[in-house]
């Protein structure tokens, strides 16, 4: 699952053109949930998982507090 931006949704949505057409409808709202879904992740908690994981895969005990808030914090975009 990942989180997005709500600056991005409505960005998207205010550069679309809305008219009275029923018949275009259907097709512009099956257009930007495509739309939506290609917005790029704001936080991506199956990566943060994944890090968190495979860090505390890396070493002998648990990962510090330290390195799993940078983790969280990153919220697993890279960027």
């Amino acid at each position: 699952m990942k989180l997005i931006g709500v600056d991005d949704v409505i960005a998207l949505l205010t550069n679309h053109h809305f008219d009275n057409d029923k018949g275009n409808f259907d097709l512009l709202i099956h257009n930007l949930c495509k739309e939506v879904k290609d917005i790029p992740a704001a936080y991506d908690i199956d990566a943060v998982m994944a890090q968190l994981e495979t860090d505390g895969k890396n070493t002998d005990v648990c990962i510090s507090k330290k390195r799993a808030i940078e983790i969280i914090k990153a919220g697993g975009v890279n960027g």
